[in-house]
């Protein structure tokens, strides 16, 4: 298999200083967290100047705004004053919610231990009606994400069709063993590129390099 062209998302931006160094790379994806109780959330003013920031270079990464069932009026309006070219969405939100989101969308499945394979898929294909990619997801009953916990990837490998992300604990050593076990079409990562709570580059560039690795 040839895992090239897999697609990179590194979500909880929060340092516009570090936008310039992550456009050097390649990075398909940049995740902004607007969900509060979040430690990577991040305000609407810096937002905005790190979307304008790269909007400017005409670089292709698309911007990422997370969100956790947050009222449809309060994302639409942080869609417009931001730019964004993608809403995720990381709660109980439905179809009918995903409907009145003035943007494209995300749809984060979280996944339990004991969760069945082919409920799992009927709620991906559920929401590939609506949202334009799925991600796959650690459950935690604390956090919407960036938890730093895996799930079992060979249990799921089936389901990582186009569209479909891995999440979930990846980081620059165990990237490469996920990538070989799932094939996914993208992968995302936020805290498994930090260090003391910050985005780390040299730890982006290692993930990006070894989540591209090629084999035969």
């Amino acid at each position: 298999m040839n895992n090239k062209d897999t697609k990179i998302k590194i979500c909880g931006i929060k340092d516009i200083k570090i936008v310039k160094d992550l456009l050097n790379f390649k990075i398909d994806f940049l995740g902004l967290n607007f969900i509060e109780n979040s430690k990577r959330f991040i305000d609407k003013n810096t937002a905005f100047d790190i979307c304008n920031k790269i909007k400017e270079t005409k670089k292709s990464v698309k911007i990422v705004g997370l969100f956790q069932d947050h009222e449809k009026e309060h994302v639409n309006k942080l869609v417009k004053f931001v730019g964004l070219d993608f809403v995720q969405l990381c709660g109980n939100e439905s179809l009918e919610y995903v409907n009145a989101i003035d943007c494209k969308s995300i749809k984060t499945i979280h996944i339990k231990p004991n969760d069945n394979v082919d409920e799992i898929n009927g709620k991906i294909n559920n929401y590939l009606q609506t949202c334009d990619y799925v991600i796959l997801d650690t459950f935690s009953k604390k956090s919407s994400g960036g938890t730093g916990k895996t799930f079992d990837w060979k249990k799921y490998k089936e389901l990582f069709a186009k569209n479909i992300f891995l999440a979930g604990g990846l980081n620059p050593d165990n990237i490469n063993n996920a990538v070989k076990i799932s094939n996914p079409w993208g992968v995302d990562v936020s805290s498994g590129v930090e260090t003391n709570g910050k985005k780390d580059v040299n730890k982006i560039l290692n993930f990006i390099n070894s989540a591209m690795i090629r084999y035969d």
